[in-house]
């Protein structure tokens, strides 16, 4: 009979033991009820990207709303050290990415942002809350360890998020395989529930204003890739088309790839152009995959990768590794 007792009570103690382990703690329960209520965000920060000894500096501006069943996003990210920006909405319309420095907009058809996880949204931080991690109560907010999962970073595997007691963040750390920061994400400014001002997640109709810029010069083409999954560069050459030099570098190895470097200037008038591809993100870079290329448009030079190797996250990484640029 003892023993049947003895049985019992170490059931209940471990289903007990188990409730507590699985029961959401008063900061998650706080931070769903947050969500729940909530109608609009607007996060401001910055966010640093390291990449080797090299680092990219970005102004980062995250606006959701929700408007009945409708959501609109807007994501504003500034290049810092070349003071030039790029713009992806989500409105009604569709999909835009608007790069005002060439006073351009592509259109896209798809599920963008919630068809992968940024660390620049709010909705991505609060989801790690759901599924495996550790919770850490400190002095001025919750600190949650988690693993990373961003697709279009593989390279992240780890990483930090605090909160403040109002389940605010603070910001959000992600850590390589050697335990290092390679992405930082600092938010200076966060406000729930105020609201935006009309328009504010509309399409661009006309010429954009682009945003005054101390880079006034071309880089010098072609820049080399350091990403280049054991593949060696075996030709490097510069054709014309319409008139516009293309530098054209080919990779062969287990893995065969070529890049196709154009600079491009600002349009005098707005121009959209309708996509058919799937919006693609890297780290601080947008682009978009149309069969086996990839193309981004980024400091007045558009990068086409094409590849039946590579993946479309691989090759954003051949784009994302070009070396620094050399102004004129």
């Amino acid at each position: 009979m003892k023993k049947k007792v003895a049985v019992i009570v170490g059931v209940l103690l471990l289903v007990v033991a188990l409730f507590l382990v699985l029961k959401p703690s008063s900061f998650e329960k706080k931070a769903d009820k947050t969500m729940q209520k909530l109608t609009s965000y607007k996060l401001e920060g910055n966010m640093e990207i390291s990449s080797g000894e090299e680092f990219k500096n970005y102004a980062i501006t995250s606006s959701w709303m929700k408007e009945g069943e409708d959501e609109y996003f807007k994501v504003s990210m500034i290049d810092k050290s070349l003071n030039q920006e790029q713009i992806i909405l989500k409105n009604k319309e569709g999909v835009f990415v608007v790069t005002p420095s060439l006073n351009q907009v592509f259109k896209f058809q798809g599920e963008w942002p919630m068809n992968s996880p940024k660390p620049y949204l709010l909705q991505t931080m609060m989801e790690v809350l759901k599924n495996d991690h550790q919770t850490k109560k400190e002095k001025d907010g919750i600190l949650i360890s988690a693993e990373a999962k961003y697709p279009s970073a593989a390279q992240l595997v780890r990483q930090e998020i605090k909160f403040n007691k109002d389940t605010k963040p603070l910001y959000l750390i992600a850590y390589d395989a050697n335990n290092a920061p390679a992405l930082t994400m600092e938010f200076t400014a966060v406000s729930y529930n105020e609201g935006f001002e009309a328009g504010y997640f509309d399409t661009p109709k006309s010429s954009i204003e682009t945003p005054t810029s101390s880079y006034t010069g071309l880089i010098e083409l072609p820049l080399y890739p350091m990403t280049v999954f054991d593949s060696k560069l075996v030709a490097s050459t510069v054709s014309s088309v319409n008139g516009q030099p293309q530098h054209i570098l080919e990779f062969s190895g287990d893995r065969d790839f070529t890049v196709v470097q154009t600079e491009r200037a600002p349009s005098q008038e707005l121009t959209v152009t309708e996509v058919n591809g799937d919006l693609i993100e890297g780290l601080g870079l947008v682009g978009y995959y149309d069969g086996n290329r990839l193309t981004i448009t980024n400091s007045q030079v558009e990068y086409s990768v094409y590849s039946n190797d590579l993946t479309p996250q691989e090759m954003m990484q051949v784009v994302e590794s070009m070396q620094v640029s050399v102004m004129k």
